[in-house]
C-alpha cells in the first residue's frame, strides 16, 4: 500500500504554514482575513472554475475545455496542496464558507482522474466530505465522475479500486443515486464474487456493498433470480475456515440481510456459524490438546473476540426464544428457527459455547483488557443463551455468573451484567427471576440506593420491574418506595417519575388487597416534588406524569367498591398542610364526583373550607379543576355553602388567567340561572356523576419502553370496564401463582376484575416448526398463487436434470438422485412410521478439489393453515467440506399429514463451493402421497389376502357409497420404455410385467387373476399422521397402442383417487 501523503520529502509545507498562521490568530477578524487571503490566492490559480460559485454560472463540464490549459500548469503537488487547503477551511470554518469553495469542484476531480495514488486518495477524502451537501451533488460533473468510479473499481491496482470502494462505503449512505446506479452495484459485487479479487478487496467491497444496501434495499428484493444468486455468493464468503478476516467482515452483512430481507437465506449456514463459535470459544480457548487457535487470530488471550460477538449476534436474529411466536404480527415473512429446529448436534456445540464462556468468566486475570474482553465474551453468550431452550440447571449457573459481576469497580461491566441479567431474566421466565430474588435481591437493591452512575441506576430499576411477581410485588414496591422517598434522590425527577409508573404497573398487575392497591397508589402520587424546585420542573414533572392519577381515577370510578375507600384515604393526604399536586388533582376529580362517601366523616363545608385553601397552592389546571369542585358541592349541598361558592367565584373573576376568569364566570352564570329558574335541573344535568369509561388503552404500559415487551406481559392494551389486575408474569409461572393471584375472593366488597387474556406464548412441537421456512414476498411474478403455496416454493427454479432423480425417488427406496461432474447425491429412503419417512443423503466429491461449504435446504409446497407435509429431524451435515473423493452424509425426515398432489411434493437446495466458483442446486423429493403405502413390515394387514371378489365387492361398495366423489378415471397414458424391456413394447404381457414390477417397488398389492388378461387389479393403504388411512382400490387396463388406461377408487371423498392417479401416471409416462 502506498503512502497516500508520499515520504517526508514530498510534505505539503503551503499547507502546514497555512494552518499554523490561523491557529496562531487570537482574533476572529484575523481569522477571516488569513482564510480570505488564502481564497483569493488559490482562485487565482483555479480562475477558470471560479464561476463555478455562481448558481447561476455554467455546469463545471462546460468549463472543462477552457481550463485545459491553465490546468495544466499546476501539477499534483500544488493542486494537492491547493485542495487540501480548501478542504481545511471547509473544516474550520464550520461548513459556513462552502458557497466560497465550489471554485475548487473541478480542480477535486482532476485528482481524483490523477494516476498518482496520493492525488487520487486526496481527491476522493476530500470529495467525500462535500458530498452531505445537495449543491455539490448537483454541481459535479456526473458523467465524468461515474466513469472515473467505474474505472478505479475495475481498475488493474487494488489500490485505486479500494480508494473507490472508500468513497462508495462512505458516502453510500448519503446519496441514493449510487445505490440505484446498476452499474456501481455491479461492479462493487463483482468485487466480491470475483475469484481473482484479494483478500483485501473483497473485504472492503463487502462493507461497500453493506453501505449500498442500507441505503437501498431493492438491490435484492426487486429481483428474485439476482436476490437468491447474489445472496449465495455473499454466505460463501463465510467458507473460509483458515482466514477469518473476510468472515468478520462478511457477517454484519448476512446479518443485515436476515434482519432487513429474508432470514431463510441464511437458516442453511447455522450449522457453519455454530462450528465457527464452537472453534473459537470451545477450541481456541483450550491450553492444550491437538487444537490450536491461531496466535495471529487472538487478541487478550481470547480466540477472536470479535468474531464471536458478530457470530452470536446473527445467530440471536436466526433462532427465537423457546417460547415466542415464530411468525412476528408486523411482518409475518420475518420468522425464526425455533431451537427444536436444530439438529442435536448443532444445539448441543450452542450450549457447549454457553458454559465455556461462562467458565471463562470464572478465569482470573490481572490484565484489565483481558478481563473487559472475557466478560463482552461471556455477556453476548448469556444473552443468546435463552434461545437454546437450556435446561433449569443451565439458567442458574448463568445468572449466578452474572451476580458474581455485580460487585464489580467497574461501571461498564455493572452496566453490561444489569443488561444481561434483564435480557436473560425476560427470555428465561420463573427460573432466572426466582434465582436473581432469592439470592441476589438485596444487592440489587443496595445497587439502587447507592449507584451513583445514572444508566446504571435505570438499568436496576428496570430489573427489579422484571423481577415482580406475585409473591415479590409488595416487596419490590417497598423497595421502589423508598427509593423514590429518599431525599438523595430528589434532584432527579425523571428517574422517580419511572419508578412511580413501574410501582403503578405492578400493583394494578399483581394486587390482591384493594387497601394495598389504594394506599399505594396514594402514596406515589404524594411522592412528588414539592414548591421548593423550579416552576418549570415542576411543571414539566407533572405533565410528564399525569397518566398516574388519570390511571386511578379511571380504576376507581369504573369499580363502585373502591369509591368509598379512597375518598377516605384522599381525606387524609388532603388535611395536611403540604399536599402534592397529584393528590390535590385526585381529590378535586374523586371529591367532586362522590362527596356523598364522606359525609359523616367530613362536612361539606369543611370540605370546601379545605378546597380553597389548597386553591392558592397548586397551579392554574388545578384550580380549575378546584372551581369545578366547588360548583359540584353546590350541587350537593346548595343551602350549606352555596353562599361561600358564590363568593369565591366573584372573587376570582378577575385573576390573570383567562381561563380561570371564563370559568368563574360561567359558573356563577349557571347558578344565577338556577336561582331565576327555582331548581337544580341545569346544575345537575351540567355536573352529572362520571359515568364508566370505555377507553382500552392503559398510557401507563406506553411508559415503560422496552420492558413492555420483555416483561410480564404482551398485551399493550388493558380493558378495564372494571379495575384490572393482570393475573399472569410469564407463560413459565406455576399453576401456583394462578391460583393465588385471581379476584379477591377473601374481601367482602369483592372487587370485579374483568380479565383480557393475554395474548398465549405459543410452544409448539418440535414436529410443527421444522416445516416453518420464511416466506419472502413474490416478486416479479404474474401468475396468482391461487393455491396458497409458499412464495418461496413458487420461486424455485429447478435444475434441468432433476426430472430422473424425482422419477427414480419415486419408484425406488434408494439410488442415485441427482449427478453432475462435481458432486453425486445418493439416497436412501426407509419408514420410521408408515406416513414418517427418513431420507438418508449422500454427497459425494467427484472433482479433484475441494467441496467447501456444503449447505442443503428443504422447502415444502405449504407452512401455514395446516399443511400437508412438515419436514422434521433435519440433521447437519456430518462435514460441510468434502475432499476429493470423499463423501458426507445427512437425514432428514419427512412426516406426511394429509394427501398431497404430486405437483407439490417437497424440494431440496443445495449449495456448494468447489475451486472459484459458487454452485447452486435445486431438486424436487419424490416424496409423495404414495410414498406411504410401502409399509410391508409396519403394517400387516389383510390387504395381501384380497381376492378377485372380495375386491370387486369393495369396489362396488365404494361406488355406491361415495360415487363419482371418490373416485378418478385417466385414459391413454402412454407408456414409456426403461431399462426393464429391451424391446418395444410388443404385447400386452409386457406392458403388464412392467407395471408389475413398477407397482410392487411402490409396495402395491396385486390381485392374483386371470379372468381378465389385460387388466391389473391393485389394492393398498395410503397412510397419513392426521386425517388417518385410506384404502386404495384400481385398476389399470393395457391397451394395444403402447397406453394405459387408470380408474381408481378411494374410501376417501375428495381429490385423494386424483392424487394417486397422477402419481401412477408420472410412473408410467417418465
Amino acid at each position: 500500500m502506498e503512502n497516500p501523503i508520499g515520504s517526508t520529502k514530498n510534505t505539503i509545507k503551503g499547507l502546514q504554514l497555512f494552518i499554523a498562521d490561523l491557529r496562531t490568530t487570537q482574533h476572529s477578524q484575523d481569522h477571516e482575513k488569513r482564510i480570505n487571503y488564502e481564497l483569493v490566492k488559490i482562485k487565482k490559480q483555479f480562475e477558470p472554475y471560479a464561476n463555478l460559485s455562481d448558481p447561476s454560472s455554467s455546469s463545471p463540464s462546460s468549463t472543462t475545455a477552457t481550463a485545459t490549459t491553465t490546468s495544466l500548469k499546476l501539477d499534483g503537488y500544488q493542486r494537492k496542496k491547493y485542495v487540501a487547503k480548501l478542504a481545511y477551511i471547509y473544516i474550520t470554518t464550520n461548513t459556513s464558507k462552502l458557497n466560497e469553495l465550489l471554485f475548487g469542484l473541478d480542480q477535486i476531480l482532476n485528482l481524483i482522474d490523477s494516476n498518482h495514488y496520493s492525488e487520487k486518495f486526496m481527491g476522493y477524502l476530500i470529495l467525500s466530505l462535500f458530498f452531505e451537501h445537495e449543491r455539490i451533488i448537483t454541481l459535479i460533473n456526473h458523467t465524468r465522475f461515474l466513469q472515473r468510479l467505474l474505472s478505479d473499481l475495475s481498475a488493474n491496482k487494488d489500490d485505486f479500486t479500494s480508494l473507490a470502494l472508500n468513497f462508495i462505503g462512505t458516502v453510500g449512505n448519503l446519496h441514493s443515486n449510487l445505490a440505484s446506479n446498476e452499474e456501481i452495484v455491479n461492479s462493487v459485487f463483482q468485487i466480491i464474487r470475483s475469484p481473482t479479487s484479494s483478500q483485501y478487496l473483497k473485504k472492503k467491497s463487502t462493507l461497500t456493498f453493506l453501505s449500498l444496501l442500507k441505503n437501498n434495499l431493492s438491490i435484492l428484493t426487486d429481483n428474485f433470480q439476482r436476490k437468491q444468486i447474489w445472496i449465495q455468493k455473499i454466505i460463501a464468503l463465510l467458507d473460509d475456515t483458515d482466514n477469518y478476516r473476510v468472515t468478520l467482515t462478511a457477517l454484519p452483512l448476512v446479518e443485515y440481510i436476515a434482519s432487513n430481507i429474508d432470514p431463510s437465506y441464511c437458516f442453511r449456514i447455522v450449522p457453519q456459524l455454530t462450528d465457527i463459535l464452537y472453534t473459537c470459544v470451545v477450541l481456541g480457548t483450550k491450553d492444550s490438546g491437538i487444537y490450536r487457535f491461531p496466535i495471529e487470530y487472538k487478541f487478550a488471550n481470547i480466540p477472536n473476540p470479535w468474531l464471536i460477538t458478530k457470530v452470536v449476534s446473527l445467530l440471536s436474529k436466526l433462532i427465537a426464544p423457546p417460547y415466542q411466536e415464530i411468525d412476528p404480527p408486523r411482518n409475518m415473512n420475518k420468522q425464526c428457527l425455533h431451537p427444536s429446529d436444530l439438529d442435536p448436534e448443532t444445539l448441543n456445540k450452542l450450549r457447549k459455547c454457553v458454559v465455556d464462556a461462562i467458565s471463562l468468566g470464572h478465569r482470573k486475570s490481572s490484565d484489565p483488557i483481558e478481563r473487559i474482553v472475557q466478560n463482552t465474551v461471556l455477556f453476548s453468550l448469556i444473552k443468546f443463551a435463552p434461545k437454546l431452550d437450556p435446561s433449569n440447571e443451565a439458567i442458574i449457573n448463568s445468572v449466578n455468573t452474572l451476580c458474581l459481576l455485580l460487585r464489580s469497580s467497574e461501571i461498564n461491566i455493572r452496566y453490561l451484567t444489569l443488561d444481561s441479567l434483564i435480557q436473560l431474566c425476560s427470555d428465561s421466565g420463573r427460573v432466572a427471576v426466582d434465582t436473581v430474588s432469592n439470592e441476589n435481591l438485596d444487592l440489587i437493591v443496595h445497587l439502587m440506593n447507592n449507584e451513583r452512575d445514572m444508566s446504571i441506576l435505570r438499568k436496576t430499576i428496570d430489573l427489579l420491574y422484571i423481577l415482580a411477581n406475585v409473591d415479590t410485588v409488595k416487596v419490590i414496591v417497598a423497595h421502589y418506595l423508598n427509593f423514590i422517598s429518599n431525599m438523595k434522590q430528589s434532584s432527579d425527577p425523571q428517574v422517580k417519575s419511572n419508578v412511580s409508573v413501574k410501582i403503578a404497573v405492578l400493583i394494578e398487575k399483581f394486587a390482591t388487597d384493594p387497601n394495598w392497591y389504594i394506599e399505594t397508589s396514594l402514596k406515589i402520587l404524594s411522592l412528588t416534588p414539592d414548591n421548593s424546585f423550579h416552576h418549570d420542573n415542576i411543571h414539566n414533572h407533572l405533565n410528564d406524569n399525569n397518566e398516574l392519577w388519570y390511571r386511578l381515577c379511571q380504576i376507581v370510578v369504573n369499580n363502585p367498591q373502591l369509591r368509598k375507600l379512597t375518598c377516605h384515604n384522599l381525606l387524609g393526604y388532603l388535611v395536611k398542610r403540604h399536599t402534592s399536586e397529584y393528590i390535590v388533582k385526585t381529590a378535586a376529580f374523586l371529591l367532586g364526583q362522590y362527596p356523598s362517601l364522606i359525609v359523616k366523616q367530613i362536612s361539606i363545608d369543611n370540605l370546601f373550607s379545605i378546597f380553597a385553601e389548597k386553591y392558592y397552592t397548586v397551579f392554574n389546571m388545578t384550580k380549575a379543576m378546584i372551581l369545578t369542585t366547588m360548583i359540584q358541592l353546590y350541587k350537593f349541598e346548595p343551602n350549606l355553602v352555596g353562599s361561600k361558592v358564590i363568593k369565591f367565584f366573584q372573587l376570582e373573576l378577575n385573576p390573570l388567567d383567562i381561563e380561570l376568569q371564563t370559568r368563574a364566570y360561567e359558573y356563577l352564570k349557571i347558578i344565577q340561572i338556577s336561582k331565576m329558574s327555582g331548581n337544580m335541573t341545569l346544575i345537575n344535568t351540567l355536573f352529572e356523576t362520571m359515568p364508566s369509561f370505555n377507553t382500552k388503552s392503559n398510557p401507563l404500559l406506553k411508559r415503560l419502553g422496552g420492558l413492555q415487551q420483555d416483561n410480564h406481559s404482551n398485551d399493550s392494551d388493558i380493558e378495564f370496564s372494571k379495575l384490572t389486575i393482570s393475573n399472569k408474569i410469564s407463560s413459565d409461572d406455576s399453576s401456583k401463582d394462578a391460583e393465588n393471584i385471581g379476584p379477591f375472593n377473601s374481601v367482602p366488597n369483592n372487587i370485579s376484575m374483568q380479565q383480557p387474556p393475554l395474548v398465549p406464548l405459543s410452544i409448539k412441537s418440535r414436529t410443527a416448526k421444522n416445516n416453518r421456512l420464511p416466506l419472502p414476498i413474490q416478486e416479479n411474478n404474474n401468475n396468482t398463487n391461487a393455491k396458497g403455496l409458499n412464495n418461496r416454493y413458487i420461486q424455485q427454479m429447478l435444475t434441468s436434470t432433476w426430472k430422473e432423480g424425482f422419477t427414480r425417488m419415486l419408484q425406488h427406496k434408494q439410488g442415485i438422485f441427482y449427478s453432475s461432474p462435481l458432486i453425486k447425491i445418493l439416497y436412501r429412503i426407509t419408514h420410521i412410521e408408515p406416513y414418517q419417512i427418513k431420507i438418508g443423503f449422500t454427497y459425494i466429491n467427484q472433482t479433484e478439489w475441494d467441496i467447501t461449504g456444503l449447505s442443503t435446504e428443504f422447502i415444502a409446497a405449504h407452512i401455514e393453515n395446516n399443511p400437508e407435509y412438515i419436514f422434521q429431524n433435519i440433521e447437519a451435515l456430518t462435514s460441510s467440506n468434502i475432499k476429493p473423493h470423499k463423501r458426507t452424509e445427512q437425514n432428514v425426515q419427512v412426516v406426511i399429514r394429509k394427501p398431497f398432489n404430486i405437483e407439490e411434493c417437497p424440494l431440496m437446495n443445495v449449495y456448494f463451493n468447489c475451486g472459484s466458483t459458487s454452485n447452486h442446486t435445486t431438486l424436487k423429493l419424490g416424496i409423495a402421497i404414495i410414498s406411504t403405502i410401502n409399509s410391508e413390515k409396519l403394517n400387516s394387514n389383510t390387504i395381501t389376502s384380497v381376492t378377485l371378489p372380495q375386491f370387486i365387492t369393495r369396489w362396488r361398495t365404494l361406488g355406491t357409497a361415495l360415487g363419482k366423489e371418490a373416485e378418478c378415471h385417466v385414459a391413454n397414458i402412454l407408456m414409456v420404455n426403461t431399462n426393464e424391456t429391451q424391446e418395444r413394447h410388443n404385447s400386452i404381457e409386457s406392458m403388464l410385467t412392467i407395471l408389475q414390477t413398477r407397482l410392487k417397488r411402490i409396495g402395491m398389492n396385486i390381485i392374483e387373476q386371470t379372468n381378465v388378461s389385460n387388466t391389473l387389479f391393485v389394492a393398498s393403504i395410503v397412510h397419513t399422521k392426521t386425517d388417518g388411512n385410506f384404502g386404495c382400490l384400481m385398476k389399470l387396463q393395457c391397451q394395444q397402442d403402447y397406453t394405459v388406461n387408470i380408474t381408481c377408487k378411494t374410501t376417501l371423498a375428495g381429490p385423494l383417487a386424483t392424487y394417486v392417479v397422477d402419481c401412477l401416471r408420472w410412473i408410467i409416462s417418465n
